[in-house]
Parts: C-alpha cells; sequence; structure tokens
C-alpha cells in the first residue's frame, strides 16, 4: 500500500499479484502436506506437519483477509481436507520420512522467505505484526524440523576430503 497526502492508498497491482500467488503456493503446501501426513510414520514429524499445516491457514486467512479489504477476490481452495488426526491408519509408504522431512523444510524455508517479504513491503502495524509472527512460528518450526531431523540420522553432514 502507498501512502498519498497522508491517507492509505489500496494495493496496488504488484502487491496484489504477490499475494495472490502466495496464497495459490500456500494452497500447494496444504495439499501435498496432507498427502505426506498419510505417508509419514514419524508421530514427531507428523506432529511438524500439522503445524506447518496450521501456519499456512491462518497465513491464508490473513492474506484473504487483506485481499478482501480491498475488493479483491481471493483464489479458492479446490479441496477441503478436513482434519488430520495423529491414529490416522495410513496405506503404504510411498515416501519415507527422510524424503518427507526434507521436502517439508524447503516448504516451511520458502515460507519463511515468503513472510518476511511480505513484511517488508507491509506498512500496517496490524499487518507487520502479524507477518512477524508467522515469521517467528516458521523460523521455530524450521529449528524443530531440523532438531528431529538430527535426532532421527536423517539429516546428515556433508563428506569431508
Amino acid at each position: 500500500m502507498e501512502l498519498v497526502n497522508g491517507q492509505l492508498e489500496s494495493l496496488r497491482f504488484k502487491e496484489i499479484f504477490k499475494i495472490w500467488t502466495q496464497l495459490s503456493v500456500n494452497n500447494g503446501y496444504i495439499a501435498s502436506n496432507h498427502a505426506f501426513f498419510k505417508h509419514t510414520v514419524d508421530k514427531n514429524l507428523k506432529a511438524i506437519i500439522v503445524e506447518f499445516i496450521q501456519c499456512l491457514k491462518e497465513e491464508n486467512k490473513q492474506l484473504t483477509a487483506l485481499l478482501k479489504d480491498n475488493g479483491v477476490l481471493a483464489p479458492s481452495t479446490a479441496i477441503d481436507y478436513g482434519k488430520l488426526k495423529m491414529g490416522d491408519i495410513r496405506g503404504k509408504t510411498a515416501i519415507n520420512d527422510t524424503e518427507i522431512s526434507a521436502i517439508v523444510a524447503m516448504n516451511i524455508a520458502s515460507s519463511v522467505i515468503t513472510v518476511s517479504q511480505a513484511l517488508e513491503i507491509s506498512i500496517k502495524k496490524k499487518d507487520t505484526t502479524k507477518y512477524g509472527e508467522l515469521h517467528m512460528r516458521y523460523a521455530i518450526l524450521g529449528a524443530k524440523l531440523v532438531q528431529l531431523s538430527k535426532d532421527k540420522g536423517w539429516l546428515l553432514a556433508p563428506a569431508t576430503i
């Protein structure tokens, strides 16, 4: 948003495009993490996946409200996946926990970056505060996943020569 004569102007096209894109990316992350949840064996990794999905949904609510405040419709979510339960029975393992952990870590890192970019362009105090909170939630979630990966032996040290 821009300040014009001391008043907030509505979102510029670039900002609307960025928010719209982020909502679409988050919806993709939510869908893929629901699939990962069903293949994951480790309960701690399942808990991190659920927490990541919750962070994404919270971010989507805030981004959707921002678009709505500016008269723009948000992209729709294709599927409502319902609630994830830690006791859900999983099918055959097509993806192992090491791979899921690596993909989720990459997605969390991407989310930290995009929330940081949103934080950078926001000028309303309430939006800045929300983005700051989301940034910290993603960073803490990433740290939890790194620690879990170390503890489980999924994170390998680089080879030395």
